[in-house]
C-alpha cells in the first residue's frame, strides 16, 4: 500500500470516530456479557454486565498496535474471551469438545499456552491511563423482584438489559468527572455490533437518555471488533466477561470472592491509578450491593 493510499485507508478507520463538525477526542469502547437468556435461567445469565474501556483516540490509536502485535505473536485473528474459556476447559478436561468445537481458534493450544496469551492480553487491556466504567443487574433477583411490589427498588425499569443499560449511561459521566475532574471533551461511544435489534434499540434509547443530560455524549455506533479502529472492543470483551464471573461470585454467600492473577492484571492497575474520589464512591456502590449477597429474599428460600 502507498504512502497516499495509507493515509487515506487510516481516515477511513477514524472517520467513524467523528460526529458532524465535532472532532471526538475521547473514546469508549463498550461490551456486554450475560445478555443470551432475560429469566437468568440459563448458564451464564443470572449476572448481566455492561462495561468497557475509555481513553483518548490517539492512545486507542497505540494500544490498537501492540494489541496486534500480541495478537501476530501468537498467530491468531482475535481474542474472544467466551472462545478461550472454552479451549481452557476442554484443555484442562473439564469437559469434552462440543460439536462446533473446530471452529475455535484455539483449539489444540496447550493449557500453558492459553494460560499466556490470556496474561499478555490482560496486561494490555488493563494497562495504560484508561478508565473503567461498568455496571450490572442481577437478572435472576430482578426477575424475582418483579413478582414483589416492596422490593421494586431492584427492578427499575421494565426489562433487566433495559435496567443494566440505564445504569451504565447514568452513571458514565460522575465515573468519568471523579477520574478526570476537568472533562469537557465529547466521548464517542462504541458498542460490539450485533444482530439483536431489541437489544441494539435498547442501547440507542439509553444512549438518546443520557445525551440529553450531558452534551459531551456525542456519539454511538456498533462496529466489528475484529476490524480496525474497533480491536479495543476486544479488550471490553475481556472485561465484561471477567466482571460477570466476579458479580456471579459476589452475590453468592457461599462463594468467597478470591483475586486472580487475571484480575492482578485486568482490574488492579486501574484501582492503583485511580483518583481518591472514585475509590471512595467505589467503595460506596460496593457497600450498596451486599443485600445482593447477603439479603434474606422471599425467592432464595
Amino acid at each position: 500500500m502507498k504512502k497516499g493510499q495509507k493515509s487515506l485507508h487510516r481516515f477511513k478507520e477514524w472517520a467513524s470516530l467523528f460526529s458532524g463538525k465535532i472532532f471526538v477526542k475521547i473514546t469508549a469502547y463498550v461490551d456486554e456479557s450475560g445478555r443470551h437468556d432475560r429469566t437468568g435461567k440459563q448458564i451464564g445469565s443470572g449476572k448481566v454486565v455492561v462495561a468497557g474501556w475509555v481513553d483518548w483516540r490517539d492512545n486507542w490509536e497505540k494500544f490498537c498496535n501492540q494489541w496486534k502485535s500480541v495478537l501476530r505473536k501468537y498467530d491468531v485473528r482475535y481474542f474472544h474471551f467466551s472462545e478461550w474459556a472454552d479451549a481452557s476447559a476442554v484443555a484442562r478436561n473439564v469437559r469434552p469438545p462440543s460439536s462446533s468445537f473446530s471452529g475455535n481458534p484455539y483449539k489444540g493450544w496447550s493449557l500453558d499456552k492459553l494460560d499466556a496469551f490470556l496474561y499478555e492480553m490482560a496486561e494490555l487491556a488493563g494497562g495504560g491511563q484508561k478508565l473503567f466504567v461498568g455496571g450490572f443487574i442481577s437478572t435472576k433477583d430482578f426477575v424475582e423482584a418483579k413478582k414483589y411490589p416492596e422490593y421494586s427498588r431492584f427492578a427499575p425499569a421494565p426489562d433487566p438489559y433495559q435496567a443494566c443499560l440505564n445504569q451504565f449511561f447514568e452513571s458514565f459521566a460522575t465515573e468519568v468527572r471523579q477520574q478526570w475532574p476537568y472533562w469537557k471533551e465529547p466521548v464517542a461511544f462504541v458498542f460490539d455490533h450485533n444482530d439483536d435489534s431489541e437489544w441494539n434499540h435498547t442501547v440507542q434509547s439509553a444512549f438518546a437518555a443520557s445525551k440529553r443530560r450531558d452534551h459531551r455524549i456525542a456519539k454511538l455506533t456498533f462496529e466489528d471488533s475484529k476490524i480496525l479502529p474497533h480491536l479495543p472492543l476486544q479488550a471490553a470483551d475481556m472485561l465484561c466477561y471477567r466482571m460477570r464471573q466476579i458479580a456471579e461470585k459476589f452475590t453468592d454467600s457461599k462463594i468467597l470472592p478470591n483475586p486472580s492473577r487475571l484480575d492482578d492484571l485486568l482490574i488492579k492497575p486501574c484501582f492503583e491509578r485511580a483518583t481518591p474520589s472514585y475509590l471512595q464512591a467505589t467503595l460506596g456502590d460496593f457497600l450498596s450491593l451486599l443485600p445482593l449477597r447477603y439479603g434474606d429474599y422471599p425467592w432464595r428460600k
